[in-house]
């Protein structure tokens, strides 16, 4: 057998445009099931119903109308989604008539809740400690009045909405709005999304010991090498580091 070997980066998308399914089907689709290849990691099912298609008749048969019901990993949007933008990607597969009740699993799937579908994110987020010495000072100079909230970023003004995927370069699917609920206040350290079995000190002898204990050895100050230094250089032959070279003496 003959061996193939592939070079590059893996292919993003595994289908066909959407019109070049589409076309070819009664009604240009209308009633029948799409997925995406990119929704096979999802737990629950994840499809479109084509509502409506309109194509565009241009020379590669990529562009068009498609107004779609959109199910995502087991949640049915309540309103419609135009695939207008996405269509000419080609990663939509279609499923069979015979095939539609098994993969959708109509059981499992509910409709959209205001109150299910809530992302959770913090209300407020307290400044890192120099940006918070700094606004102490400036405060102070100014003779403003120094609350709790004066120290606190307000997140509630800055989140995004979601309610688009960016797949590509204006290539952007729009669907229903995600309600974001912002609540409590939080800091910005990473710590608690370390797993605690990645912690350091966890299983070992030395405990709590300090990491900075374990570093390597440097020189006592930092002198002028020029590119990257690949070795520790020891302390006593710094003297014959630091000889120059004796300039010739000019000619009488």
């Amino acid at each position: 057998m003959p061996i193939y070997q592939y070079f590059g980066h893996p292919a993003k998308y595994h289908g066909k445009p959407l019109f070049h399914i589409l076309s070819n089907l009664k009604n240009f689709g209308q009633g029948r099931i799409i997925t995406r290849a990119g929704f096979k990691g999802d737990e629950k099912p994840s499809f479109y119903r084509v509502l409506f298609a309109q194509p565009l008749m241009d020379q590669k048969n990529e562009e068009g109308r498609v107004i779609v019901e959109k199910v995502r990993n087991g949640v049915k949007y309540t309103e419609p989604v135009d695939l207008s933008k996405i269509a000419p990607i080609q990663d939509f597969i279609l499923i069979p008539k015979d095939l539609e009740d098994s993969f959708c699993k109509w059981s499992e799937i509910r409709d959209y809740s205001t109150e299910k579908d809530v992302v959770s994110e913090p209300k407020y987020y307290t400044m890192p400690p120099l940006l918070k010495l700094y606004m102490e000072r400036e405060m102070m100079k100014r003779g403003a009045e120094n609350t709790e909230e004066s120290f606190l970023l307000p997140h509630y003004k800055t989140y995004q909405k979601k309610n688009s995927d960016f797949l590509e370069e204006n290539k952007i699917e729009t669907y229903q709005e995600t309600i974001t609920r912002c609540e409590g206040t939080s800091e910005y350290k990473y710590s608690d999304a370390v797993s605690k079995e990645f912690e350091y000190g966890v299983g070992s002898q030395d405990g709590n010991k300090q990491v900075v204990d374990k570093l390597p050895e440097e020189m006592p100050f930092p002198t002028p090498f020029v590119g990257i230094r690949l070795y520790k250089i020891p302390w006593n032959n710094m003297d014959k580091r630091n000889q120059e070279d004796t300039r010739p003496q000019p000619e009488a």
